[in-house]
């Protein structure tokens, strides 16, 4: 299986070779700030959708894609909702202006320092806003354990970047 993964192409150029597996540790949708972790579409027309919401679209971007193995947490499945008490609301909170953790921050937090799963699969908000449905996942790096991985697939000539 694949996920896909636009980027601002400078952002990409900074790095030789260009670190594609880098996580910013800043908060997201399903991570308070300082928590190690990558976001991915489940394809590249969801990815462009998630690129295109983040203001770039006068940007030059690349999109890449990786290879995977995972134990996920789906939130796409109605059980796994109830039984972590979250709505379809919750999903698609504002999280950057919260002045606390959202309930999606608070399950990230919570997935990143176990050790049983190592991401979390969701609903794209870009893509409901732009009244299509795809999903992406939030990849813990701390939680992956062999054999578990992603890998990102590039120009055999680059070296090979996984996660562990």
């Amino acid at each position: 299986m694949q996920l896909a993964r636009c980027v601002v192409r400078k952002a990409l150029e900074i790095e030789s070779p260009p670190n594609f597996l880098y996580a910013s540790n800043r908060a997201g949708r399903f991570n308070p700030a300082g928590t190690e972790c990558i976001y991915w579409s489940e394809d590249d027309t969801i990815a462009r959708v998630e690129y295109n919401r983040n203001g770039y679209k006068l940007q030059a971007y690349t999109t890449f894609f990786c290879l995977y193995k995972l134990a996920i947490v789906d939130l796409e499945d109605p059980l796994t909702l109830d039984a972590f008490e979250l709505t379809e609301s919750d999903l698609h909170t504002t999280w950057r202006l919260a002045l606390s953790p959202t309930k999606c921050q608070t399950l990230g937090q919570a997935v990143s320092l176990q050790q049983r799963f190592d991401a979390i699969r969701f609903p794209s908000d870009a893509a409901r806003v732009a009244k299509t449905r795809g999903c992406n996942l939030v990849i813990f790096k701390g939680s992956l354990r062999d054999p578990h991985f992603i890998q990102v697939v590039t120009d055999p000539t680059m070296p090979v970047q996984r996660w562990p």
